[in-house]
């Protein structure tokens, strides 16, 4: 009987804040979302689909950032500055543990910063929380770049892990939030195509760099790091906020002027519509977490199941063997590959994760 008397109490709270007849229009608007086709939806949500890609660029930046690392292993004058000479034919190299520990480092950052993403945005809202993760990925990239040793680099690498934590999980919760359901999955897609992007970009950087014979072949990729930060801050800046999170902070009017923002070209009682949904949908989500308990309830009946399902997603993605595929140049050169022709592979198995995203 509880589920009834919450979305009786939520509806009636609906009615209370925007007046007799909001649930009316709140199920209109959540009938008319879900039977928009694909180029309905769009024409519709093209603002958003707009503001959502250029948030998701962020993930560009993570995915050219986190695969710099893992590669540099086989980076001869990288491992010349934070290895050490072995001798013969091995010559420099950076031990096991340093491998582990640089590799690991920003994970750890990154899981924290996760984390504290959850916190950071349901106090602070999504532009503020990504422009403060922009600023402060900006002075972590001087640790990287300026590092004088293994130990430093690990240090800067897991400060940076921070700001990529809160960009893994900030943008593509962006664009669920700004844009319909029946665009959600296209818009996350692109989000994964984002990651390709920017792994792309750094293997097509390394490539290049190769043949340099001084500190700047491992310089020159950590410096172009700091090309991301600056623009994505101002996008964010004039970024509408999330109108689910306006609605969670009862800001009722400033949701309204973020979905007039978003919209493309729904007409004012639609706009009137899609804020009722979200209130009553909000109304609906405090009230059960109200007598949620715990996180046992993840655990329990039908939130077992898709606590089971989010696991499996992403235990795919891990246990597909993706930490092996960040740094493969290293292997290839470690098996005897010459360290140009381990490049050019790295760079055309990133243009393959590119196409097969893009398809």
């Amino acid at each position: 009987m509880a589920e009834p008397n919450i979305t009786k109490v939520a509806a009636t709270h609906l009615e209370d804040t925007l007046g007799e007849g909001a649930i009316v229009d709140a199920k209109h608007a959540s009938d008319e979302e879900h039977s928009q086709t694909l180029l309905q939806a769009l024409k519709g949500n093209r603002k958003a689909v707009f503001w959502s890609m250029l948030i998701s660029m962020s993930i560009i930046m993570e995915g050219y950032d986190t695969i710099l690392m893992g590669n540099f292993f086989g980076y001869p004058q990288f491992a010349k500055k934070y290895g050490q000479d072995y001798g013969g034919s091995i010559g420099y190299q950076v031990s096991a543990p340093w491998q582990s520990g640089l590799n690991m480092g920003s994970t750890v950052g990154a899981i924290f910063g996760g984390i504290l993403n959850g916190y950071l945005v349901s106090v602070l809202g999504y532009r503020y929380v990504m422009i403060g993760a922009l600023f402060f990925m900006n002075a972590f990239i001087f640790i990287v770049f300026f590092a004088s040793s293994a130990a430093v680099l690990l240090v800067g690498q897991i400060l940076c892990g921070l700001a990529w934590g809160v960009f893994a999980v900030a943008s593509p919760s962006y664009a669920s939030e700004v844009c319909p359901t029946n665009l959600r999955g296209y818009l996350t897609t692109y989000v994964n195509l984002c990651w390709a992007i920017g792994q792309f970009i750094a293997a097509g950087v390394l490539e290049g760099l190769i043949h340099r014979q001084d500190q700047w072949a491992y310089r020159i990729p950590f410096a172009i790091q700091w090309i991301w930060p600056l623009p994505l801050m101002i996008v964010c800046f004039f970024a509408p906020e999330s109108p689910w999170y306006l609605v969670r902070k009862d800001r009722v009017d400033d949701a309204r002027q973020s979905l007039r923002r978003l919209g493309g070209t729904k007409t004012e009682d639609q706009i009137n519509g899609q804020l009722a949904m979200m209130v009553h949908t909000v109304n609906i989500e405090a009230a059960q977490a109200k007598e949620s308990k715990s996180y046992v309830e993840c655990f329990k009946g039908t939130d077992l199941r898709r606590t089971e399902i989010c696991c499996v997603a992403f235990f795919g993605q891990i246990l597909s063997g993706s930490s092996f595929a960040y740094s493969p140049s290293y292997f290839f050169t470690t098996a005897g590959m010459s360290a140009d022709h381990a490049y050019q592979l790295n760079l055309g198995g990133t243009a393959i994760a590119f196409l097969g995203t893009a398809r």
